[in-house]
């Protein structure tokens, strides 16, 4: 797969668990969408911890962000129930043998050993609970996605050196002009 079919295929894969609770397709955050907003936020966050001292690199954080999803161009956006039950890393793996390129951001992200690694988590958990509010707000009934990623949110702040922006974090998840 060439980077055009990877690009494409991103803009235009609707993610599953959005489509699984009534967002029609039509309006549906793609994969493109989502890892944007992941990799805008933590260009941020990583930002706002260089800012306290933490060597950190926004933009490798920001780059990791952005191909987390990557692999879901070939594999598509695999719903929560089936990643419970099947290896979905290692057939992500192969997708990036596929591009030829980007692997190991994919392995940096999955392994979670460095704290761009991490920042670009709890980005893609950020952004995906700020999806749900949008959703909700506009009468979706997506509650559950939301909730089920509040507390995984919460324990990645709880740890060194992410708790040092946890008030930014939580202004995040509280704010209105993130939501909108």
């Amino acid at each position: 797969m060439d980077l055009e079919r990877m690009i494409v295929a991103s803009k235009n894969l609707v993610r599953t668990g959005w489509m699984q609770k009534g967002i029609p397709p039509a309006i549906g955050e793609t994969v493109a969408d989502h890892s944007f907003e992941a990799a805008v936020i933590a260009y941020y966050l990583a930002r706002k911890l260089s800012e306290k001292g933490i060597n950190v690199n926004p933009d490798h954080a920001a780059v990791l962000a952005l191909f987390h999803d990557a692999g879901e161009s070939i594999l598509g956006d695999l719903p929560k129930w089936t990643t419970e039950r099947v290896n979905k890393k290692d057939a992500e793996k192969e997708a990036f043998d596929e591009f030829g390129f980007g692997k190991e951001l994919f392995v940096e992200f999955k392994e979670q050993k460095t704290i761009e690694s991490k920042i670009a988590k709890i980005s893609d958990r950020l952004s995906t609970y700020l999806q749900s509010v949008r959703y909700m707000k506009q009468g979706y009934e997506v509650k559950e996605i939301a909730e089920s990623y509040l507390p995984e949110i919460e324990n990645m702040i709880s740890y060194y050196p992410i708790s040092l922006i946890k008030d930014f974090i939580e202004n995040v998840i509280r704010s209105k002009a993130f939501k909108e």
